[in-house]
């Protein structure tokens, strides 16, 4: 018993001096052309917006940064054509310093939207290599390329938490909705609910629990021959259940990319508050589900998209791992 609580002890003392490491402080990368850079370039900043600091060279148009899960790489995407709507991309890691910067596989110029796996082991990324919009992944240490869809329509997938799924909006026959399939490519479903008139559902999020996914969903009404938006919102549907939340925002407000950050309470969005407003463009908001409160997180004339959000590297005890310990501590008394 003595021997056990000089272990508790121990461990005590060096979770409260730094012995064993705790979650670092989470960080945001997104993509900005900023001080008159002529291209998207990619940053990083800490979680209140502040520390903005640019890591790729102003010389690129680099764009749709993701953190790897163990927060100290990012993969994003590079447009040889430099914007000019021709298809030129091909796929970089750079350490979250700014260093290492590499490129990883070859692509075809049609390739975009890379994510890693939660494993940090593959990247998931949409690709036209056969004239259609369809699914991949590449394994990084065996360079295997593996298609999952051949029948075309499928843009921005993401990972399920476990690895085992994956979320995308398809363009089917009865719009574009939000579907899911297992991470081999089988057992394709249809998740979002089919609704009369003109609407669009996109950019769908798996929450970190792995209850909740987030979409945009912008819904629109023939009205004197034209097609008039009239809702535009952000939608938490239970992956379990089917049960939805949905978010209105103002129709002057453009919300266009986003992620989960930290829990399943909290959205970092990217919008365009009053879209036809002089001087409007995209900013950063963190979003808090509960209260519906918008927290501005960047102010700048240049645009801000497509944030994403990372905890960090993992303690070497994790939360979880701590109370199984100092249960087996107290067993042993």
């Amino acid at each position: 018993m003595r021997y056990t609580r000089h272990i508790g002890m121990r461990l005590a003392i060096l979770l409260l001096f730094g012995g064993i490491s705790t979650v670092s402080h989470a960080k945001i990368v997104f993509h900005s052309k900023r001080n008159g850079e002529p291209f998207y370039q990619i940053y990083v900043m800490e979680d209140n917006g502040s520390n903005v600091r640019r890591i790729t060279s102003p010389d690129f148009y680099d764009r749709g940064p993701r953190w790897f899960p163990d927060g100290k790489r990012i993969v994003f995407e590079r447009d040889w054509e430099r914007g000019s709507g021709r298809p030129g991309f091909e796929f970089y890691i750079i350490d979250a310093d700014g260093r290492n910067e590499h490129r990883f596989m070859e692509n075809h110029p049609s390739d975009r939207l890379p994510v890693p796996s939660p494993d940090g082991k593959q990247i998931l990324f949409v690709g036209d290599r056969d004239d259609k919009s369809n699914l991949y992944t590449y394994h990084l240490e065996t360079k295997r390329l593996k298609q999952l869809t051949v029948d075309g329509g499928f843009n921005r997938p993401k990972w399920s938490p476990d690895g085992r799924q994956i979320v995308y909006d398809y363009a089917a026959i009865e719009g574009e909705n939000i579907w899911t399939m297992n991470a081999d490519g089988s057992r394709k479903r249809r998740i979002s609910l089919l609704h009369a008139g003109p609407i669009r559902r996109t950019n769908p999020r798996w929450s970190l629990s792995g209850k909740y996914i987030m979409y945009h969903e912008d819904q629109w009404k023939v009205n004197g021959g034209k097609l008039k938006r009239v809702l535009e919102s952000i939608v938490v549907q239970n992956v379990h259940t089917g049960v939805r939340r949905v978010y209105k925002f103002p129709l002057a407000d453009w919300v266009y990319s986003g992620c989960w950050m930290g829990d399943d309470q909290t959205l970092l969005l990217g919008i365009k508050r009053d879209r036809k407003a002089p001087g409007a463009n995209f900013e950063i908001y963190r979003y808090d589900l509960v209260s519906r409160r918008l927290t501005n997180l960047t102010n700048h004339p240049g645009v801000d998209h497509s944030p994403h959000w990372t905890s960090g590297t993992l303690a070497v005890f994790p939360a979880g791992k701590l109370t199984i310990l100092w249960g087996q501590l107290k067993q042993t008394d």
